[in-house]
């Protein structure tokens, strides 16, 4: 399941700043509106997988209409962030693939100290967030 959220870019003397009406004190930056949404994107992952970790409850994403009706989203930009958040729960698949590359992929694995499955699911979302 894709969830959708709308971040608020900002155009700031250096760069721009992107923050999230629906996790307040959650934002982000860069020099670029591409940089700080691609930034704003990777740190929106990272800070729901901590919420899930720390037990907190995800909130549900705002609708970009009630969005851009706060006070707070006058003269920003909607930006809007997919992710798949994850389940928590792993689930064991069979694949094929050619053996060159799972020869890559477990070289990759081992120098990044990660497990094979972790540096196919980190790609599987690095691909998906691209589509």
């Amino acid at each position: 399941m894709i969830i959708e959220y709308v971040g608020l870019a900002e155009k700031v003397e250096k760069g721009y700043t992107i923050f999230f009406p629906d996790f307040p004190g959650f934002g982000s930056a860069g020099d670029t509106l591409e940089e700080a949404r691609k930034n704003a994107k990777e740190g929106l992952i990272a800070h729901i997988e901590l919420m899930i970790e720390e037990g907190e409850s995800v909130p549900k994403s705002s609708s970009l209409d009630k969005i851009m009706k706060l006070s707070d989203a006058k003269g920003c930009v909607p930006v809007i962030i997919s992710i798949i958040p994850q389940s928590g729960k792993a689930q064991r698949i069979n694949i094929t693939i050619d053996t060159a590359l799972l020869h890559a992929l477990d070289s990759a694995a081992n120098s990044q100290h990660k497990t094979r499955s972790a540096l196919l699911a980190e790609a599987a979302q690095r691909l998906l967030a691209e589509l």
